[in-house]
């Protein structure tokens, strides 16, 4: 695995204590995070327990900063109950390493479910470190390393080029959010979101794209066949309401 080591802002995991009572939550949040906010209202409407076999991504660009969650890695710890606890983590950049972060997020959509799980026990590790260190909200450790990609896209796939998108994961469609991601040209002063996830159905990407300028969103939902145009989407809804 290939990695570059990026200087790091903030971070936060959810996960759970092994005690009885203590259930899932926010345990960590340490350094400074601008996005936490935005980024977890994502996460409670696409991706908290996703069941399916995917990558369980999300990206969000804002003013200054980008943020990387990637979600339920089975780390080593049990609960109470003898189940495997799943951790969620959640790194905070400055802007300037947009591209290294977006570069992850391509990798995992572009690796086989083999290399996916190297890729999750690595940032596991980083979750784990993070929640052996709380409730401290200072950063135990001030940079990561993210992978590098090593493997391009299908160029032959048709690109991207909607501003809002909901497409769904198949490895075709996987292959082309990963093109539109290593190669992303961000425009200044507009919020950008992407997602990775299972069932999603099209009333929640619908909500993740009404608070985005740009969008793209993978899901496992039927309600998808194989893309939807949000912005589209949102106006057909418009014009039925005051037919």
């Amino acid at each position: 695995m290939i990695v570059k080591s990026v200087a790091l802002r903030g971070a936060a995991v959810h996960t759970r204590k092994t005690e009885p009572g203590q259930d899932y939550d926010w345990y960590v949040k340490a350094g400074h995070l601008q996005l936490f906010d935005k980024t977890n209202e994502i996460y409670r409407i696409a991706l908290r327990d996703v069941s399916a076999e995917i990558p369980r991504l999300a990206v969000i660009i804002d003013g200054e900063r980008i943020g990387f969650l990637i979600g339920d890695m089975p780390c080593q710890r049990i609960d109470h109950g003898k189940r495997i606890i799943h951790d969620t983590l959640y790194l905070e950049f400055d802007l300037q390493y947009h591209r290294s972060v977006l570069h992850t997020a391509g990798v995992l959509l572009l690796c086989s479910k083999n290399a996916y799980q190297i890729h999750e026990e690595h940032f596991m590790e980083y979750a784990e470190k993070l929640f052996a260190h709380s409730p401290s909200t200072q950063l135990s450790f001030k940079r990561v390393k993210l992978p590098v990609v090593n493997k391009q896209p299908n160029f032959n796939l048709a690109p991207i080029v909607q501003e809002k998108l909901v497409l769904f994961s198949d490895t075709v469609n996987r292959n082309r959010c990963a093109r539109y991601l290593i190669h992303f040209k961000y425009r200044d002063n507009r919020r950008f979101s992407f997602v990775s996830t299972g069932r999603l159905k099209l009333a929640k990407c619908q909500q993740i794209a009404d608070k985005s300028d740009e969008c793209v969103l993978l899901t496992l939902s039927s309600e998808i066949q194989s893309e939807v145009n949000l912005t589209k989407n949102r106006f057909s809804h418009f014009r039925k309401m005051f037919a």
